[in-house]
């Protein structure tokens, strides 16, 4: 009974052994590698640095007194426009207002004194000449009007002194702009700003707000390429659908360290039409370094170092049943390549290798590999300067370098903007 029941299960282990075995052409195994192409096309590209940044304004002047006293009259609220010379505040001007009548009403009395020693020193005079009064009267009524005229002298200053302080208890406006604070109310003493140890008592803040600043944190893996003078567009968080337009005007020399982010200020000049942007404001930033039209463009997945074109096309080639093709180098001699068909190892530094890029090219008689010259690139297409032609069909199996640089920057910028998303919470709590 045991003899039946092993009979039947070796015929099965020698059944599935005859078809593992079973002889035939390796080449005609079926092994499901599809490489995917793409084509080399004509078209725009531009290349833009994202970076978040702040409003700030332009020209902000903080507004002091220089006259101490009690505030009588404050007419200005925050977010109020107002002009060059326009009222901001109005301090008690009791005892300046005294100090001034008193000094015009001496300077009255010397230019009264002045006439009546010049008429004295006039009638002297001629009776010195006739020789009706002594030299040392003449000499005294000329001493006389010489004292007049510098008592005059002194009470004019006293009047102009005066004067000016009256008019420091009235606070203006030394800017065109908006009320950025109001820091204090009516009844409240301040402190002169030129005469007080502490710096004196701010009144407000007003700024001029038809241009500003937006001071740009931009990583520091893009600072190379900024330069002043490039455009940019600025979206402020609180109006989304309207786009700002501005320009560099100056690169930070020292970079910040926020969270383990290393990241530089770039100011950025920005027009504000009806001041709607506001000092403070959060804005998102896209600063233009390169902008080319009807470019040839290759898919950033299909530029690869020589090295990983090279395993590539044996991949490619041992799916396909052929030998290794030569790679062209731009009009540079060809790698030989030894036994086997397994490059040799070259004697430039490895540096030096990973920079030289190219594609892999799809023909009717196989793959090719093609050095590339390239232009600008951003986060999907490079420019080929030569090297390729439109409508090359160019092959990408597997994740190149470019794609996994191109991967860690996507990343790389998510971090940056949550930590700076999360230091304006930190800021605004």
């Amino acid at each position: 009974m045991k003899k039946w029941i092993f009979i039947p299960i070796v015929l099965i282990v020698a059944v599935i052994i005859w078809l593992v075995t079973k002889p035939g052409d390796a080449r005609n195994v079926n092994t499901g590698f599809t490489p995917q192409t793409d084509s080399i096309k004509k078209g725009d590209i531009k290349v833009e640095v994202s970076a978040t940044g702040i409003i700030q304004p332009i020209n902000k002047v903080e507004i002091k007194s220089k006259a101490s006293g009690l505030i009588e009259e404050l007419p200005i609220e925050e977010a109020d426009i107002v002009t060059k010379g326009e009222l901001i505040a109005r301090l008690d001007q009791r005892d300046t207002k005294n100090a001034y009548d008193q000094s015009v009403a001496d300077r009255d009395a010397a230019e009264a004194n002045v006439a009546f020693c010049e008429s004295d020193y006039t009638r002297k005079k001629e009776l010195y000449d006739r020789g009706l009064i002594s030299a040392t009267d003449f000499d005294q009524a000329k001493l006389s009007l010489v004292q007049a005229k510098a008592q005059l002298v002194r009470v004019k200053i006293e009047v102009d002194n005066n004067d000016i302080k009256l008019k420091d208890t009235i606070v203006r406006s030394p800017i065109n702009g908006v009320i950025l604070t109001k820091d204090v109310e009516i009844g409240q003493i301040i402190s002169s700003g030129i005469s007080s140890v502490s710096g004196g008592t701010l009144i407000a803040t007003v700024a001029e707000m038809s241009e500003v600043h937006v001071i740009a944190v931009v990583d520091e893996v893009d600072i190379g390429r900024m330069r002043n003078g490039m455009k940019a567009n600025v979206i402020a968080d609180a109006f989304p659908n309207k786009v700002f337009q501005g320009e560099v005007i100056r690169i930070a020399a020292q970079a910040t360290v926020e969270q383990n982010v290393t990241s530089f200020e770039v100011t950025i000049k920005v027009s504000n039409p009806g001041s709607l942007l506001k000092a403070g404001m959060n804005t998102a930033v896209e600063i233009l370094v390169a902008d080319k039209k009807d470019v040839l463009l290759i898919p950033n997945e299909a530029l690869m170092t020589q090295k990983e074109m090279q395993q590539e096309i044996m991949k490619l080639n041992l799916a396909a049943g052929q030998t290794t093709a030569k790679p062209k180098q731009n009009g540079n001699e060809p790698r030989q390549y030894g036994q086997g068909n397994r490059p040799q190892e070259s004697s430039a530094p490895a540096e030096a290798e990973s920079l030289n890029r190219g594609v892999i090219i799809k023909q009717e008689s196989g793959y090719r590999m093609q050095m590339v010259n390239t232009g600008i690139s951003n986060f999907d297409y490079t420019e080929a300067l030569d090297g390729v032609k439109e409508g090359d069909q160019v092959v990408y199996t597997y994740v190149s370098q470019s794609m996994q640089a191109n991967s860690e920057m996507r990343e790389r910028m998510i971090q940056r903007n949550a930590a700076q998303s999360g230091m304006r919470s930190q800021r605004s709590n």
